[in-house]
């Protein structure tokens, strides 16, 4: 009888391996990975041989279907695998399980290591209620009403992905937006060169940049919002540069600071100086 496996592989430390995980892939006819040289190294790693078959984020659309055939045409067992954590968790893997469920093929998770949770274990944060993001828009404008989005569900805790080219950008921008929050960065979880950073988003940014290794390395960063008020998150339509630097400035801030701030927001930069011209006198008194 078809089946698929759903199956969760460490994250980085091989030592995370369960027997479920070994006897599910052990038991599967056709492995669907999706990236096949990574899957393999840890069938190397088990001493086990199975036939793979890509399934990743360009072609999964396609292949899903083809293997649900191949499935039910010859009675496999399938085993879905992503690079590291656990499949459909901002990773490939949905489709496939999707095709499987309307196929009628019994699915069966296999669980074990996902980043988010790990990351969440280690924050110290109240997570009894969080979101989970996955990797956030690249573009600065949409980056910032998504984190403006993000603040505006009330959900206390919020989980992100990052990659180490854009890490240093993301956490400019929470300490633009979100400076009474808590910032906990977890990098390359449960790897040989595991660091961990937990603070103020600007003393998180400062540590983090002064790493000479930051451009490496898998983030995974969680964020609490517990004691950010809504009004630091108000929709970037309804307000101006001259309105939300001049509330930094009420709360103490210089107006380079504020300034600053208001650049990585996403404000316009000529919106910027015309707003610190306004608010100069005030910034002296």
């Amino acid at each position: 009888m078809a089946r698929l496996f759903v199956v969760a592989t460490p994250i980085g430390n091989l030592n995370d391996l369960t027997p479920r995980m070994r006897e599910a892939l052990e038991s599967a006819d056709l492995i669907a990975a999706e990236d096949t040289r990574v899957t393999m190294k840890l069938l190397n790693r088990m001493e086990l041989k199975k036939p793979l078959v890509s399934c990743h984020r360009h072609n999964e659309g396609a292949r899903a279907p083809h293997i649900v055939e191949r499935m039910l045409a010859e009675d496999l067992t399938v085993a879905l695998t992503c690079d590291a954590g656990t499949p459909a968790i901002s990773d490939p893997g949905h489709i496939l399980v999707r095709e499987a469920w309307e196929a009628g093929i019994p699915v069966t998770p296999i669980c074990g290591p996902s980043a988010v949770t790990t990351a969440l274990s280690a924050s110290g944060f109240d997570a009894r209620e969080f979101a989970f993001y996955g990797f956030l828009p690249r573009e600065k404008k949409a980056l910032h009403e998504k984190l403006d989005a993000v603040r505006a569900t009330g959900i206390p805790v919020a989980v992100f992905y990052e990659s180490p080219h854009r890490v240093a950008s993301l956490v400019e921008a929470i300490a633009a937006l979100w400076p009474q929050c808590t910032l906990a960065i977890c990098a390359d979880l449960s790897k040989k060169f595991e660091w961990l950073l937990r603070g103020a988003p600007q003393e998180v940014l400062k540590r983090l940049v002064a790493n000479p290794n930051v451009e490496k390395g898998e983030y995974c960063l969680a964020v609490d919002l517990s004691a950010v008020p809504a009004s630091e998150t108000p929709e970037s339509a309804a307000i101006s540069a001259v309105a939300w630097m001049a509330e930094r400035l009420y709360a103490g801030e210089s107006l380079e600071k504020a300034a600053e701030a208001a650049r990585a927001r996403g404000f316009a930069r000529n919106e910027v100086y015309r707003a610190g011209l306004f608010l100069r006198p005030l910034a002296r008194g």
